[in-house]
């Protein structure tokens, strides 16, 4: 696993109260969500205002699954079973439907609380960690635009060329190229090799 936990959780975090640890979860993560033992979201917290200001309060009270796309509910799926296998976590990315249309793309970590008298405190049995990633598709987006740029002018010029070189070959004028730090002969026309 490539994860780097707390040497001295205890020492470090020990004085931790329900509020700050509330408060650093919040902190850590664009959304965080508190996911009962039937997978429905009993609260959330959201570190990003942006996503405050979505609309995505109203998962409060609703399944999980049901907030996510249908390609993504495997995956939630898979996040709160092996949470509450006490697999080590990772990340998934998970896609939740938007009002403008297009997919709200968040990668996922879920961790299993322990369950005190075999529940919860208010029922929560997971709290799962989501950060926003649209910034990483704007961005992959742009490199995909520019990547798409660079074969198109790369076209065109091997088409230019191509063209150039067609004239070359067969123009009646002899034409010679010369490199113009060494002097030396690069290349000659079939009419200039003809003066020769």
């Amino acid at each position: 696993s490539d994860m780097r936990e707390f040497e001295a959780p205890s020492r470090t975090l020990g004085d931790l109260s329900a509020d700050m640890a509330g408060k650093l979860i919040a902190a850590a993560a664009d959304v965080a969500l508190g996911i009962d033992d039937k997978g429905v979201i009993r609260d959330l917290a959201f570190g990003s205002e942006d996503l405050l200001r979505e609309g995505y309060y109203d998962w409060l009270g609703k399944p999980w699954a049901d907030t996510v796309t249908i390609e993504s509910r495997p995956k939630v799926e898979a996040l709160l079973r092996d949470s509450r296998a006490n697999v080590a976590p990772r990340w998934r990315h998970i896609n939740h439907p938007s009002i403008d249309g297009a997919d709200l793309p968040l990668s996922y970590s879920a961790i299993a609380l322990p369950q005190v008298g075999g529940r919860g405190k208010a029922g929560v049995r997971s709290v799962v960690f989501g950060r926003d990633l649209r910034a990483n598709a704007a961005l992959q987006q742009r490199l995909i635009s520019a990547q798409q740029a660079m074969e198109r002018d790369y076209w065109r010029l091997r088409h230019m060329e191509t063209r150039y070189r067609s004239l070359f070959q067969v123009a009646a004028e002899a034409v010679l190229i010369i490199d113009p730090v060494t002097g030396k002969l690069e290349e000659a026309n079939p009419a200039a090799l003809a003066l020769f």
